[in-house]
C-alpha cells in the first residue's frame, strides 16, 4: 500500500464528517451536492470524492457575490466569527473562534519557531488574512509577535534590533531587502542582530535567495497555503518538498476532469478543510504540483508536494499576491484615454517589478499628471505599487498578452 493510499484513507473519516456538516449547514454547499446529483452517503471512499467537480476561485467569487459574503457556505451564525478578511477578487474569508484557525503552528514548530521567540510578522494586516493568521500560530506556540506589516523598514529594522527579534515570518524578497538595509546602514547582521531564523511563503523561494538568506546567518523554511485555506504545506528539516498537513486533505487533480492524476504527474492542488465554520471542500487552488515519491527521512507520515510547479489560468503571484487580469481590465476601464495597455512581471535583486505599459489614444497634455493617475488605481484597485510607463502604439502591436511574466527561477 502506498503512502498516498495510506494517507487517503487515514483521513477520509474527517472529510466525510466534513461532507456531513457542511451538507446540514451550510445551503450553498447542500446546492452544490444536488446540483452534481449527489447526497453524502453516495461519496463512500477517496476514489468517490471525484464525483464532486472542484469549487474553483472564480466559482467561490460568484457564488459570494450572488449570496453574500460568504456564498452560503458559513455554517455559523457571522456574530460568532473572530474575524472577516477580503483578499482580491474581491473573495470573502472568515475566521472562527478557535485556537490557530489558519493551521500554521505545525509548520512554524517544524521552522524551529519555540517559546520565546519573538517575531517580526511582515505581512500586512488589512484586510488580507495573511498578518493575523500567523499570529494566531504564534500564541499556541507561546511567542511574541511584532506586527511590522509592508513598508516602513527603518522602523522595522530598529525594532529587530531593540526588541532582539529572533525570528520573521513574510515574503523571502522582503527579508532580503531588509537584511540588505541592515547592512547598507552599517550594521553586521549576524552580529548586531538576533534574528537566526524565518520562515517565508506566499511566493517562490530560489535556491540562489535561499543561500543569500543563508549568508546572514539565518535558517530559512519554507511553507505554502492560500488566504482560503491557510496552511497547505511546509517543509521539515530535510528540506525536501512541502509535507502536507494532517488537518486538511490535500489531492492532486486533473485541471479539467477533477480526477486524482497517478503519483509522479503534475496535477492541480485541490483541497478540502475540516473546516467548523466553512464549508470550502475540493477547493481548486489553481496551484500545479506533484508527489514525491520517497518517504522523507525526517519520518513525518504525511506525503509531500513537490514544491509549486506553476499555475492553473492566467492569474499570476506577484510579491505573494495574485494579480488577476480581469481586475486589470476593471481598473483601466476606468480610463477611457487608454487604448491599451500590458502588464510586465520581471525581478531584479529577488523583488518582483510590476509595470505596465500604457498607450493612451493621444498624446497626453501631462503625461506626469496621467501616469499620477495611473498608478494611484493600480494602487487602489490592484493593491499593488506599479511603475507606468507610456509608450506609442507601435511597442504594443494587436495581440500582445495584456500580461507578460518575465521571471525566471533558478
Amino acid at each position: 500500500m502506498s503512502d498516498l493510499t495510506v494517507y487517503a484513507e487515514r483521513l477520509f473519516p474527517a472529510v466525510q464528517k466534513a461532507i456531513r456538516r457542511a451538507y446540514r449547514n451550510a445551503p450553498g454547499f447542500r446546492a452544490r451536492m444536488e446540483a452534481a446529483g449527489l447526497r453524502p452517503r453516495d461519496l463512500r471512499s477517496p476514489a468517490d470524492l471525484h464525483r464532486l467537480p472542484v469549487l474553483r476561485k472564480d466559482d467561490l467569487l460568484q457564488r459570494q457575490q450572488a449570496d453574500p459574503p460568504f456564498g452560503g457556505m458559513l455554517m455559523i451564525p457571522m456574530e460568532r466569527l473572530r474575524r472577516a478578511f477580503q483578499s482580491p477578487g474581491p473573495i470573502y474569508e472568515p475566521e472562527p473562534a478557535i485556537p490557530d484557525p489558519w493551521r500554521w503552528a505545525p509548520a512554524l514548530q517544524a521552522a524551529g519557531f519555540e517559546p520565546g521567540d519573538r517575531v517580526l510578522i511582515a505581512f500586512s494586516y488589512h484586510l488580507t488574512p495573511a498578518g493575523a493568521m500567523f499570529e494566531e500560530a504564534l500564541k499556541i506556540l507561546g511567542c511574541l509577535a511584532v506586527p511590522g506589516g509592508i513598508g516602513q523598514q527603518e522602523l522595522q529594522l530598529q525594532a529587530l534590533r531593540a526588541l532582539r527579534i529572533t525570528a520573521y515570518i513574510g515574503l523571502p524578497s522582503y527579508l532580503y531587502n531588509l537584511m540588505e538595509r541592515a547592512q547598507a546602514a552599517g550594521w553586521d547582521p549576524q552580529r548586531d542582530l538576533a534574528l537566526r531564523k524565518a520562515f517565508v511563503t506566499a511566493e517562490p523561494l530560489p535556491a540562489s535567495l535561499r543561500q543569500d538568506l543563508q549568508r546572514f546567518g539565518l535558517s530559512v523554511r519554507q511553507g505554502y497555503g492560500t488566504a482560503e485555506c491557510g496552511c497547505l504545506g511546509y517543509e521539515c528539516e530535510r528540506e525536501e518538498g512541502l509535507h502536507v498537513p494532517e488537518d486538511a486533505y490535500v489531492e492532486l487533480c486533473d485541471p479539467q476532469t477533477g480526477e486524482p492524476v497517478p503519483p509522479g504527474e503534475l496535477g492541480e492542488i485541490v483541497v478540502t478543510l475540516f473546516h467548523p465554520a466553512y464549508a470550502l471542500i475540493r477547493f481548486g487552488t489553481g496551484d500545479l504540483s506533484r508527489w514525491l515519491p520517497e518517504p522523507c527521512l525526517c519520518g513525518r507520515a504525511t506525503p509531500r508536494l513537490a514544491g509549486i510547479l506553476g499555475r492553473v489560468g492566467e492569474a499570476v503571484k506577484v510579491r505573494g499576491m495574485f494579480l488577476h487580469p480581469r481586475q486589470m481590465e476593471a481598473v483601466f476601464a476606468r480610463f477611457p484615454e487608454v487604448q491599451a495597455y500590458q502588464a510586465v512581471i520581471d525581478r531584479e535583486a529577488h523583488v518582483d517589478r510590476l509595470t505596465f505599459r500604457v498607450v493612451l489614444r493621444e498624446p497626453p497634455s501631462d503625461p506626469e499628471a496621467v501616469r499620477a493617475r495611473l498608478r494611484e488605481a493600480v494602487r487602489d484597485g490592484l493593491r499593488f505599487q506599479a511603475e507606468i510607463l507610456l509608450i506609442p502604439p507601435e511597442e504594443l502591436p494587436p495581440g500582445s498578452p495584456r500580461l507578460l511574466d518575465l521571471r525566471r527561477w533558478d
